[in-house]
């Protein structure tokens, strides 16, 4: 085959151009019709593009070769996570910059921090608790306030906090407002009308929304119709309703259906707290409840409940006694609207009755995911972190992501167990290695770092 080289190419393209032809594709055309070898020059003279290597991620802590479970449902991946400030830099698979400080992560899961929303610490963390008991259990956010019982002033408490151990927030409580405005008995107009300027105030200055305890004094005096015009202030300033329900024994079944009501009627969230169906009595309406709940969900109402994970309350330490069924739990902690919370509290010197406040959250990894395999360890992550986040709005926390907060949990799945007991409920649980607080150590190695790194986290 005869070559014809760039001189001929430029000899028939000058033919072409005295003729006024020259247009590329009159060029393209002829370049078609010539013997292969023209057509290879012209195609060896295009530089092919060169992609430019990756710039290595610019970050404070890298955790290589983890297994990432990153709290929104995805499977479980090996890869690294970078750390910059407070935020996570990126994850997967990418080179650093040589001043990043090295956590080899090997064998270890890397997940999100948990958020317990259920919380009675407020007390606790105004004192500037390390939180060493939460933080080895990998929660790294606590909202108190819980049951109706919170604080007379959600600014001056929170404007108070001046360092802790965890990410912490509040609701308004309800007891708080009855008994400021109320008291016993009924409410009048103007009462009515006083608690719901208060709850509007709280809620401005960052309460994620109002909590009840219906079961107690003097909150069992509160009606359903009053329960609906506090919950109109929700609807008009933010928030959501937080539930300790009427009755979890004998009447719990009306006691869900009036928190269901409540919700509907206002327009607002609801979230069911601790569920269960207490008393031997009450055993097996468990399926009953998430029934309740399954309905009004597929009626348009944002609802959504949470569990402990233990067969005794607080009700029950000065007996023997398990008020919860084992397989009641089961049911509710499977549910897929159903998210993990401790129902934990604590006084000022960090000690507390109940195992759950030391031992919830990696009782639950141990027993319901690692033994028995009732939940897998992404379903569990979305419940310990994803969920409360969501339930909260809280956009920048609860999944692994870049731009989010690095809050982070990087602990043994083999390994992590609850050591408290009914007996010795203060009793550190094992098997996390480390937690990052707002991008800060809060654990290292397993041991508390006594950092101070949590932030006081308002409704926005």
């Amino acid at each position: 085959m005869k070559h014809i080289g760039r001189r001929a190419f430029l000899i028939g393209a000058a033919g072409l151009s005295l003729v006024g032809i020259l247009k590329p594709q009159l060029v393209a055309d002829w370049v078609s019709k010539q013997p292969e070898a023209v057509q290879e020059e012209q195609e060896e003279q295009v530089e092919p593009a060169v992609a430019p290597e990756p710039k290595p991620v610019d970050c404070d802590y890298i955790l290589t070769n983890g297994t990432i479970v990153d709290g929104m449902s995805n499977k479980a991946f090996q890869g690294n996570v970078a750390i910059k400030g407070q935020e996570i830099a990126a994850i997967g698979d990418f080179t650093w910059t040589p001043r990043a400080k090295v956590i080899d992560a090997t064998g270890l899961l890397v997940t999100p921090g948990f958020i317990d929303l259920h919380t009675h610490t407020e007390n606790y963390h105004r004192q500037n608790g390390q939180a060493e008991m939460i933080l080895m259990q990998g929660v790294t956010t606590h909202i108190g306030g819980n049951c109706g019982t919170s604080v007379s002033s959600i600014e001056e408490h929170l404007s108070g906090i001046e360092a802790t151990g965890v990410n912490v927030g509040l609701f308004v409580g309800y007891k708080v407002l009855r008994n400021k405005f109320v008291g016993e008995g009924k409410t009048t107009n103007a009462q009515l009308e006083a608690m719901q300027e208060r709850l509007a105030q709280g809620l401005r200055e960052g309460a994620f929304g109002l909590s009840v305890g219906l079961q107690y004094w003097p909150q069992h005096y509160a009606t359903t119709e009053e329960m609906i015009a506090l919950c109109q202030v929700l609807k008009d300033v933010g928030g959501f309703y937080s539930t300790h329900i009427r009755n979890e024994e004998n009447q719990v079944l009306p006691s869900v259906e009036e928190a269901i009501e409540i919700g509907l009627a206002a327009g607002v969230p609801v979230q069911y707290c601790h569920i269960k169906t207490a008393q031997k009595a009450n055993w097996g309406k468990m399926p009953k409840v998430l029934e309740l709940i399954e309905g009004a969900a597929e009626s348009g109402l944002d609802i959504t409940g949470d569990v402990y994970g233990y067969t005794f309350s607080s009700l029950d330490l000065d007996s023997d006694r398990e008020s919860i069924n084992e397989d009641d739990l089961r049911l509710a902690l499977g549910h897929p609207l159903v998210m993990v919370a401790s129902d934990c509290w604590l006084d000022k010197n960090g000690k507390s009755a109940h195992p759950r406040t030391y031992g919830n959250y990696s009782r639950i990894l141990r027993r319901y995911v690692r033994e028995e395999k009732l939940l897998t360890w992404e379903t569990a992550v979305k419940k310990m972190a994803a969920m409360p986040a969501r339930r909260l709005g809280l956009h920048d926390r609860g999944i692994l992501a870049p731009g989010m907060k690095a809050d982070i949990a990087v602990f043994d799945g083999n390994s992590i167990t609850d050591c408290s007991t009914r007996s010795q409920p203060n009793i550190l649980s094992q098997g996390m290695q480390y937690v990052f607080v707002n991008g800060q150590l809060a654990v290292k190695e397993g041991e508390p770092t006594g950092t101070l790194a949590g932030q006081v986290l308002r409704r926005v």
